[in-house]
């Protein structure tokens, strides 16, 4: 495996992004490229089953480069999100008007699946708030060579802290990919497709990579403990330089660290864009939020019910549908940021937010008490009762604040856990957007998070009667989640239990394609 340096890892916060060739896998991205035009011509739209069907993608995805990089970004224990997508552009037949690169909603080719709106990604649809912290990023695979005229995806440099879509960041697009690139970006950086005015079709493979443990030390080639600014890299194309500090810090495994207190000249600019600003406000260190600041704040949204809907300037919503925490990821309060920034200096504050009635300033405390992630009997015994919430929200960040927290093995957190998987309420397994996701399966995604994060902290008897119940009556997202904590935690009984649930869906494509009667 070949681990990054601290200058990529430095470059990789700057801007949220990196791209890693593999000229060495020629044949392999030629064949995946034509699998892909066959399978796209001849067979349904496979998506998040595009691994079963083309193995031969597991040769990228365990190249020793792209490995190398996650293990560096999200530590060794990293999972492979059960969600893929096909991303295909094809040719667009009428000319484009506006060909600029930071113009929204171009027209796209007839049939494509990809979308050329600037948009933050949702977590497919794990549903979460958005994490300054990489703890889940996007791979984007191109396996054939694309130019400028078949569309390549665009990008916002260091947009990922950003509340939304902003196009004052640097907009980066490739005039030329190689076969084979492989982009990792943060999880939350905006992009966007870009039409095809070739004569070709243009693929691209969308895969999504989860931490499931908080950093305890470098999982890189770390030779310095200080940030440095990554060179030639401007105010305007890098994150603001405490919040990018903040975050290296973060993945050395310095908890509950104060943001840093001085602040560059520079930094400080009169041209600072509008998020810089906001990220002043989060990890200026002496300069940023004070907590009774934070608290004041956050008091001015209760009774709001934004729970419910989201800020209305987010460009989160498609075709009109209402904005709702669901699929799409939420953003929490600036305060709440600046709060999880301030580390355990905060943890008073969690608790009387806790104890709001609120159910948005509920969600925002079990936000900043995963971020800290300290696991003191009081903070979970908080977190726990939020799990009684009749709001699934505050249920679902609670769920995600206990994955991040360290705890003892604790059976009636399990048992609860266990309640929620069996007895839904039925307002919770309603659809709730266009493809079906309820509010129940984006719990047991994250209960599953929670056994795939924690299944080393529990005996193995009360671990399996979950993972069992989980299998049973739960998406297979969930179940895929927790068969990988199942092959994850080494006892037989489990690894029994997870072969005979990923042999009884194992797919045969002998009878796939033409001329194949056998």
């Amino acid at each position: 495996m070949m681990l990054l340096t601290d200058h990529q890892v430095q470059s990789f916060i700057s801007s949220g992004l990196m791209e890693i060739a593999l000229p060495e896998l020629d044949q392999v991205h030629y064949e995946i490229d034509l699998r892909l035009r066959e399978i796209c011509e001849t067979e349904s739209h496979h998506g998040n089953n595009i691994l079963p069907r083309m193995p031969i993608l597991q040769q990228v995805l365990r190249h020793e480069k792209i490995h190398g990089a996650l293990v560096s970004l999200l530590g060794p224990g990293y999972l492979v999100h059960p969600h893929r997508a096909i991303h295909r552009s094809t040719p667009l037949k009428e000319a484009l008007e506006d060909f600029s690169f930071s113009a929204d909603r171009h027209l796209m080719g007839h049939g494509s699946t990809a979308t050329s709106i600037w948009h933050q990604d949702a977590q497919s649809p794990l549903a979460r708030a958005r994490h300054h912290f990489p703890r889940f990023l996007i791979g984007f695979y191109f396996p054939h060579e694309v130019d400028s005229a078949m569309g390549p995806t665009r990008f916002l440099r260091a947009s990922y802290c950003d509340n939304g879509p902003d196009l004052s960041r640097e907009i980066y697009q490739p005039d030329r990919i190689s076969a084979g690139t492989f982009f990792l970006a943060h999880f939350d950086i905006a992009h966007a497709g870009f039409p095809n005015v070739s004569k070709d079709d243009r693929f691209m493979l969308k895969f999504v990579f989860a931490r499931t443990n908080a950093p305890t030390s470098p999982t890189w080639n770390n030779e310095s403990a200080n940030w440095s600014s990554v060179d030639n890299e401007s105010v305007e194309t890098s994150l603001y330089e405490p919040a990018a500090a903040f975050i290296w810090n973060r993945m050395l495994g310095r908890t509950g660290a104060e943001p840093a207190s001085k602040t560059s000249q520079s930094s400080l600019s009169p041209t600072l864009a509008s998020q810089d600003k906001r990220l002043k406000m989060i990890y200026g260190g002496r300069e940023g939020l004070s907590i009774p600041d934070c608290m004041e704040s956050l008091g001015l949204v209760a009774g709001k019910r934004k729970h419910e809907r989201l800020q209305e300037n987010l460009r989160d919503s498609t075709k009109g549908y209402p904005i709702r925490w669901n699929e799409r990821a939420i953003v929490v309060e600036t305060a709440a940021y600046r709060l999880a920034a301030l580390g355990e200096n905060s943890v008073d504050a969690i608790h009387s937010l806790m104890e709001s009635e609120d159910p948005w300033l509920q969600v925002n405390a079990a936000f900043v008490a995963g971020e800290i992630g300290v696991g003191t009997s009081e903070l979970t015994s908080h977190l726990k009762k939020l799990l009684q919430s009749p709001h699934h929200q505050v249920v679902r960040q609670a769920i995600d604040a206990l994955a991040l927290t360290k705890i003892d093995d604790d059976r009636d957190l399990l048992q609860q856990l266990k309640n929620l998987v069996s007895n839904k309420r039925h307002s919770w397994q309603s659809a709730l957007v266009q493809r079906g996701w309820s509010a129940g399966d984006q719990i047991d995604i994250n209960i599953a998070m929670f056994l795939l994060s924690k299944h080393k902290y529990y005996k193995a008897h009360d671990f399996l009667d979950l993972a069992v119940l989980i299998l049973k009556k739960s998406n297979d997202y969930a179940c895929s989640i927790v068969g990988e904590a199942l092959i994850r935690s080494r006892g037989q009984e489990a690894q029994e239990l997870a072969i005979n649930y990923f042999q009884d869906r194992a797919w045969n494509t002998s009878l796939l394609g033409k001329n194949r009667a056998y």
